[in-house]
């Protein structure tokens, strides 16, 4: 919780040279085979008293495999390997096919977010700022199915090693979900059965 209060926080300035940041941000993509990370989320709603807080590990292979596994406080696992999209909630799947639609859609967002698409300006207009440790990519959706849902998504990266920290999305009714990453490490070898197993 502290992280995230921290990240937050800091006061951000436009950047200057957005050029700059788009290009090095590229590169370190196209250099980056895989992720794992730690991960933290808290979904903020006008409904909660508290927020609702997650745990869990996020797992990425390039060029489109996704694992994002919460183990705290239920067991869920969410699983994209190409075409192919698998849910499990408490040791149970899911069955997928009368949303598939949606979580093809989730599934494309958090492709485009994560392997740095974001900028190419088709999908989101971006705008750049920067605090003392982070650069944050301000994303307005252009599709409108997602401008229904989102006001903006909020994604902040160390500037060290351009590793995403925090993702947020903000929705326009108002309640927000952000997640913090923690212990990520790049280009380790992932079992692919990690993208086709629970």
């Amino acid at each position: 919780m502290l992280n995230i209060t921290f990240v937050c926080a800091q006061e951000m300035k436009a950047l200057d040279s957005t050029d700059k940041f788009v290009t090095r941000l590229r590169e370190t993509s196209k250099k980056t085979n895989s992720i794992v990370a730690d991960f933290t989320e808290e979904k903020f709603s006008s409904y909660l008293k508290e927020p609702q807080k997650s745990s869990g590990v996020f797992y990425y292979k390039k060029a489109n495999k996704l694992r994002w596994e919460k183990t705290k406080p239920l067991k869920y696992i969410f699983i994209s390997n190409g075409d192919k999209i698998k849910i499990q909630e408490n040791g149970k799947e899911v069955n997928v096919s009368s949303a598939k639609q949606v979580v093809s859609k989730i599934k494309e967002l958090m492709l485009t977010l994560v392997n740095g698409e974001f900028n190419s300006g088709k999908v989101f207009t971006p705008s750049y700022f920067q605090s003392t440790q982070y650069y944050h990519v301000k994303l307005i959706p252009k599709n409108k199915k997602l401008a229904n849902l989102y006001s903006y998504i909020m994604l902040t990266f160390t500037k060290d090693t351009l590793l995403l920290k925090e993702l947020a999305f903000y929705e326009k009714a108002g309640d927000k979900n952000i997640m913090t990453f923690t212990n990520s490490k790049t280009n380790q070898e992932i079992a692919d059965t990690v993208f086709t197993n629970f």
